[in-house]
């Protein structure tokens, strides 16, 4: 286990009488994720004490784990220990030139990371995603199975649904499957054309007040979008790479993408749709449709924009611990080996239901 690069702290925040970290610009802990032959660097940020259940907390685009400033500490107060990783590309993590099509990146990282830093030792885990970081954590969910993730929680989960049916399925499939000398063609042009045009609105994404302008936007509590936050996006976009990492994030070289529809068809684990009922990009809408498709999932509403954990933490906050102190204790790895020796050598029979 990496050794902090800096003390986790926090701080008061007097606007709101809620604790928070405090931003600390060189980030917290950082990990060595060895994945296709490449060590890649990761940061994330680990708070609460090891043997409590685990809720690993997923950032959205452009953004970082301090996002989850606000919830880290009340997520620890509740009785779990909590860690918020920065995807590649993003926040503190390195800005890696490489491939991202449907995601498949990050929940590999979110998988691994599971795996080796928060470790086996802690049972499966409770993942919480918003936006983009919904997506990876429900991929992540649907990829890996119940035996590593024990639930999911989105946070206006982003991601695409699959539209048309079967027959617009199979045309995207032979599109995305033809190698022909003029298709190749046109997927170069479109995607140089594609990296100029994305590179010059890099370049005024990435300006303070622009990063303000648009939080402005997805927000209810203007008050919310502070200095601190606006720095914790555009530090990262400083880097030389983030340009470039701006465009692959952005540009698929496979297809088709992992729809949501697939991903929660094989989802076995609740599901909580904690939403900002306000938010002009990804609205209640989706929600409903995503409830349509798995029923089982528990949607709750709030007064609030795009990012709802740090829009209006309070109400996220009780909402999602409200909603985790009704899942059932993870059993750990120590335990299923206590179960198991306890069993001796009777075969154990399990009765499953659909």
């Amino acid at each position: 286990m990496s050794q902090p690069v800096c003390q986790l702290a926090y701080e008061l925040d007097q606007r709101n009488g809620l604790r928070r970290i405090k931003y600390e610009p060189s980030g917290w802990y950082y990990w060595d994720w060895e994945w296709r032959g490449e060590r890649r660097k990761i940061h994330y940020i680990k708070a609460g004490q090891q043997g409590d259940p685990v809720v690993v907390l997923v950032h959205g685009y452009g953004a970082s784990s301090y996002h989850w400033r606000y919830n880290v500490p009340a997520l620890v107060d509740a009785g779990y220990q909590v860690f918020a990783v920065d995807l590649l590309g993003f926040g503190y993590s390195e800005k890696a030139r490489t491939d991202y099509s449907n995601g498949e990146v990050w929940s590999e990282q979110v998988a691994a990371f599971i795996r080796e830093v928060v470790g086996p030792s802690a049972g499966p885990v409770v993942l919480a995603g918003n936006s983009l970081g919904g997506y990876v954590a429900l991929a992540t969910a649907a990829t890996h199975g119940p035996d590593m993730v024990r639930a999911v929680a989105m946070l206006n989960g982003a991601g695409p649904f699959q539209e048309g049916g079967p027959e617009a399925a199979a045309r995207e499939a032979a599109e995305w499957a033809d190698q022909s000398w003029w298709a190749r063609l046109k997927r170069s042009v479109a995607a140089s054309v594609k990296r100029g045009v994305m590179y010059f609105a890099f370049l005024r994404t990435k300006q303070p007040e622009r990063i303000r302008e648009v939080l402005q936007l997805v927000y209810v509590d203007h008050s919310s979008v502070d200095d601190d936050l606006v720095t914790s996006i555009e530090n990262p976009a400083k880097d030389p790479a983030a340009s470039d990492v701006f465009f692959l994030v952005s540009h698929s070289t496979r297809g088709p993408p992992r729809y949501v529809d697939g991903l929660l068809a094989k989802l076995r684990v609740p599901l909580l749709l904690l939403w900002g009922d306000k938010d002009p990009w990804i609205t209640p809408a989706r929600a409903a449709k995503i409830q349509a498709l798995y029923p089982s999932a528990v949607k709750v509403g709030l007064d609030s924009g795009h990012c709802p954990h740090d829009d209006t933490p309070a109400p996220a906050n009780e909402a999602l611990i409200s909603w985790l102190a009704t899942l059932p204790l993870p059993s750990t790895s120590a335990e299923a080996g206590a179960e198991a020796g306890a069993a001796g050598a009777e075969p154990a029979v399990v009765h499953a239901t659909a």
